[in-house]
């Protein structure tokens, strides 16, 4: 199950957040019950003008929202696979960022949002073309934080 959180003018309604964590969570909790593993997919969208840093800002309100609604509905984190959109600018930014400001963006993002239990994360494209979003990937791939 996919949600998508639209956002007019980049001001992404804390009850949109909320609605689509909770329905995300439930989702995830019905197919452990079910025997399967979720993939949870929570999606900031890539369309517009926006910046890095405000998709930056948006998927970590996105991210805790779902990592808490999967608490609040018993989620065994060990058991799903996350499935997020990489933290990149608008497709009309006028700000054109590099695949390691992508990358740095995306991991931080991630390190302050995702449980340590989640066991795996892949990426949607998001609107990306196909070597944009390879690119991407691998410089994800090879950051390096430098606080570590």
């Amino acid at each position: 199950m996919e949600s998508r959180f639209e956002n007019w003018g980049w001001h992404a309604s804390e009850l949109a957040i909320q609605e689509n964590a909770v329905t995300l969570a439930r989702y995830a909790t019905i197919c452990q019950q079910a025997g399967l593993v979720p993939i949870v997919e929570p999606e900031v969208l890539c369309d517009g003008t926006h910046s890095l840093e405000t998709c930056q800002n948006v998927t970590e309100r996105v991210l805790a929202a779902t990592y808490k609604a999967c608490n609040d509905h018993n989620l065994y984190l060990e058991g799903s696979l996350l499935k997020p959109n990489m933290v990149t600018a608008g497709m009309q930014c006028p700000t054109k960022y590099t695949p390691e400001q992508v990358a740095e963006a995306t991991v931080t993002t991630l390190q302050r949002t995702v449980p340590a239990a989640v066991v795996g994360v892949t990426f949607l494209s998001g609107g990306q073309s196909e070597e944009a979003a390879t690119v991407n990937l691998n410089a994800i791939n090879q950051y390096q934080d430098p606080r570590t």
